[in-house]
């Protein structure tokens, strides 16, 4: 026992350095800290700590935070390790086709200065390295050889592990064990791996249409024996009709804009509207208005879906979700 008849004991003393974390939403400040108590108690000399009886406890833990959410987000940020080992820079393969958009609010992504910075695989702070190490470029040159330089616009084609923890604690209902739940144009298959981590559905499958990127995923599900609950099939989406019908979650992750002209969006839209059964919900990145503004697709967003609060927007974890909720909807067909 510790002074006063208060210890702490090892997990006790990672909660409450998460429940410090917690209280710094900002990432600079938290890099900073990070940075403090490397600099002070890991590499330096630490100081002489003074006990006040009696000792004040630990700050709480916001509900939400538990050891859960962090040995889930342990494990996804060593599938993203080992997926950067595989994947280039980009994360974009050769045999990937990227359509820019040429209508809405995507149109100015424009290829001479858009870059292709994977969220799952790279979080802030990495990205922060890279572009100091000059890996990464911030800013082009708006005219050459002169100083009118404007940012680089990143994009993503995959949930960050931050969104996937939203996704999975806050935005969906608690799932039950027999749920089935699709992810159209899994990629690098985060979505997959986060639904394993953070659920118990029963059935996970991804349809990818590229297969260099379905076997990277099986890559993933093999290493990690997600082979139980997790499927990848490869494919185009309107040849997996039956798969479509039986799912009762539905993730669309920035699926078809970069990927496919107009025409064909339209084409797959009318028929995800005629095989998606009454009662599936939708997660969808960005918002199903967004997505169909500039698709004539043939029906109105309120004509086949209504949008549902999060279930829990209380949640919270060591991070600021806000920047991470924002464009995450989600859907429940009617």
């Amino acid at each position: 026992m510790g002074v006063g008849g208060w210890s702490m004991d090892l997990k006790g003393a990672q909660e409450a350095f998460l429940a410090v974390l917690q209280q710094i939403p900002q990432p600079e400040t938290r890099k900073a800290f990070l940075a403090w108590v490397d600099d002070t108690w890991i590499r330096g000399v630490p100081p002489t700590l003074m006990v006040c009886p009696p000792p004040c406890p630990p700050p709480p833990l916001v509900p939400g935070c538990t050891s859960d959410y962090s040995s889930g987000d342990a494990k996804l940020r060593k599938i993203a390790d080992d997926l950067r080992e595989i994947m280039p820079l980009n994360a974009i393969l050769p045999t990937e086709q990227i359509t820019f958009p040429s209508v809405g609010e995507n149109a100015d992504c424009d290829p001479s200065h858009t870059l292709h910075v994977d969220a799952f695989l790279y979080d802030e702070d990495m990205v922060d390295e890279l572009c100091d190490t000059g890996e990464l470029a911030r800013n082009y040159c708006v005219d050459c050889s002169s100083h009118n330089t404007q940012p680089i616009t990143y994009i993503s084609h995959s949930a960050s592990r931050e969104r996937l923890a939203y996704i999975f604690r806050a935005l969906l209902p608690p799932i039950p064990e027999d749920t089935i739940l699709l992810d159209i144009g899994s990629r690098l298959g985060a979505v997959l791996y986060g639904a394993y981590i953070y659920s118990k559905c029963r059935r996970i499958v991804g349809v990818e249409i590229n297969q260099d990127l379905c076997q990277v995923q099986q890559t993933i599900i093999n290493k990690y024996q997600f082979q139980d609950r997790v499927q990848v099939v490869g494919g185009d989406i309107q040849e997996q009709a039956e798969i479509v019908r039986a799912a009762d979650i539905i993730v669309l992750n920035n699926v078809f804009e970069f990927f496919m002209p107009p025409a064909v969006q339209a084409r797959i839209w009318a028929f995800l509207r005629s095989n998606i059964k009454k009662g599936c919900l939708l997660v969808t990145i960005p918002s199903l208005e967004d997505s169909l503004q500039y698709i004539d697709c043939g029906f109105r967003v309120p004509e086949w879906a209504r949008e549902l609060p999060p279930h829990d927007p209380n949640i919270t974890a060591p991070f600021d979700f806000q920047s991470e909720t924002s464009e995450v909807k989600l859907y429940q067909i009617v």
